[in-house]
């Protein structure tokens, strides 16, 4: 995946991380439920939690870059 240089491409990279996240929040509630699974849930949480972060960052760039290259000439 080519890296993000655009405010969407950030916007576009939060989202996706956001999903990611979202999926895995709800697999480790799945596997917390199982007597078998509940071992594995706080590592799925983890991996959640990182993309969570990884979301929140992107989005954060994604606001602090101008909205088009046009802006870019102060």
């Amino acid at each position: 995946m080519p890296e993000p240089k655009t405010r969407e491409d950030y916007f576009a990279a939060a989202s996706r991380h956001l999903a990611k996240a979202v999926h895995l929040a709800g697999y480790a509630e799945d596997l917390a439920h199982t007597p078998n699974g509940r071992h594995k849930s706080s590592d799925y949480a983890a991996a959640g939690a990182l993309h969570a972060d990884i979301a929140r960052s992107a989005a954060a760039i994604a606001q602090a870059l101008p909205e088009t290259p046009e802006d870019t000439n102060v």
